[in-house]
């Protein structure tokens, strides 16, 4: 008896001792107590990168009826001891543990720092320096390494955008010659960032000239201008010029002008020079001639039937021409031509009405026809004065000025103020006389100076510096030509 008393004083001792603990017969804690947790990040503050996932656990340890909360940004996520979350703002977010019973409490806080995910890019380009040409394009491109989530690209020329491309693509023009400046900037979503900049050196195209004449072999007469000049299709920035005669320097401009003021062998040389240096040269040989006269025969009157003509206009008096070719009744060694046009003045009673005019655009020989006849600025014609003492004046076509001859038998004629004694000292009476008689002298219009600015001139033969009434006389012509 006293043993069954002592073995179950043993046994309600053993019980006692296990209720002191709060356990049950499996080891399963039965009495209350305050929760005590053990978590797996003990860092209270630490970062991440955007979009990445962290699992936050707690291990409660002891503590009987406890419940948890957590909470991120004040915002409950979750009511289990554990939880993934996954920042996807970037920024610091408030991460709240708490677990509790009636009979404790624990807390848990964690400072997150989310991070964006950095912008990695590359460039075509390594250098901070980039030279370009103009008329050429440069072309820079950037590649995404990393971070390209939405990426929005901005290239900038002297902070002007002129692209959003990965690649991009400008010309210069001339005037943008010099140094600018190239900025590249990337963003992500996430605001994350990339940039670079250059510098870009942008130079003319190389130096390119063209040079007249293009011929290198040129020739001229003994008194000719001969007109050289350059043009510069590239280049030009800085142009200077250098214009040598036989290897002497004879001009700094971009054209030049010789005068062949002697017969000979010239050797004229053009150099151009930019400003980077660069050179482009042309020589030529110049060849001067003795001077030779450039004429062109208009009318001799051998094989003229004017009957026939239609270049030739003059009176009618009584229904009979005052023109007509005849055989020279006056041959001399100034002209001893056969045939020769007899304007008829003593058919005339008016001495200021004997003329006749000639179309010059009519003529039917091809080599008078524009542009031709620009070439040519006189007219020369023999005239056989009699003993009249009559002027032949030419008059432009449509125009009221008359002109007596500049030259007269090679001896110049003073045409603006012309007198009677230095006509009666030029010509010679009873035979023919040569006239010269010049559109670019001052008695003529400013817009006629050559032949091909009229179509037709006249000659008023019974015109004198006396006019006193004179009866008219007959007046030859004889080999009209165009001189240049």
């Amino acid at each position: 008896m006293k043993y069954k008393v002592i073995l179950m004083a043993s046994l309600l001792a053993a019980f006692a001792s296990c209720t002191e603990k709060g356990l049950d017969d499996e080891g399963t804690q039965t009495t209350p107590a305050a929760p005590k947790i053990e978590f797996s990040i003990n860092e209270e503050a630490f970062s991440v990168d955007v979009d990445s996932a962290v699992v936050f656990k707690a291990d409660i340890v002891e503590g009987t009826n406890v419940k948890t909360v957590w909470t991120v940004d004040d915002e409950k996520v979750a009511g289990t001891p554990s939880v993934t979350w996954r920042f996807t703002k970037i920024g610091v977010s408030k991460v709240h543990f708490e677990a509790a019973n009636d009979l404790g409490k624990v807390t848990k806080d964690y400072t997150v720092t989310v991070n964006g995910i950095p912008l990695v890019v590359t460039f075509s380009e390594d250098s901070y320096t980039v030279d370009a040409v103009v008329g050429t394009p440069i072309e820079v491109a950037v590649t995404v390494t990393g971070g390209d989530k939405g990426t929005v690209h901005e290239w900038k020329l002297d902070n002007n955008v002129i692209s959003t491309e990965t690649t991009v693509f400008y010309t210069f023009k001339e005037e943008e010659i010099g140094a600018h400046t190239l900025e590249y900037k990337g963003v992500n979503i996430d605001g994350m960032s990339a940039s670079r900049s250059w510098t870009v050196n942008v130079k003319d195209m190389p130096l390119e000239v063209t040079f007249s004449p293009a011929e290198a072999e040129i020739s001229a007469m003994e008194g000719d201008e001969v007109s050289f000049s350059t043009t510069i299709l590239h280049g030009a920035t800085g142009a200077t010029y250098s214009w040598k005669v036989d290897g002497t320097e004879k001009g700094t401009e971009s054209s030049f002008k010789y005068t062949c003021s002697a017969q000979g062998t010239f050797a004229i040389s053009a150099t151009v020079t930019n400003s980077e240096g660069e050179k482009a040269e042309k020589s030529w040989t110049l060849t001067v001639t003795e001077k030779t006269e450039k004429k062109l025969l208009f009318d001799d009157f051998e094989s003229t039937a004017l009957g026939e003509s239609s270049y030739y206009i003059g009176n009618n008096v009584g229904g009979v021409s005052i023109l007509q070719v005849v055989e020279n009744p006056y041959k001399t060694s100034t002209n001893p031509s056969d045939k020769v046009l007899v304007d008829k003045g003593s058919m005339m009673t008016n001495t200021s009405s004997g003329y006749f005019k000639f179309k010059i655009n009519t003529f039917p020989d091809a080599t008078t026809e524009v542009p031709n006849r620009s070439a040519y600025t006189k007219i020369r014609v023999k005239i056989y004065i009699g003993e009249t003492g009559f002027t032949p004046l030419l008059q432009e076509d449509n125009k009221s000025t008359k002109s007596t001859p500049s030259i007269i038998n090679g001896i110049e004629f003073n045409t603006s103020s012309p007198t009677l004694d230095a006509w009666n000292a030029a010509i010679k009476t009873n035979d023919w006389n040569v006239f010269v008689y010049d559109f670019t002298s001052a008695k003529y219009s400013a817009d006629v100076n050559n032949l091909s600015q009229t179509n037709q001139v006249q000659f008023r033969v019974f015109v004198d510096f006396n006019n006193n009434g004179k009866a008219g006389k007959d007046v030859y012509f004889d080999d009209i030509e165009f001189v240049e």
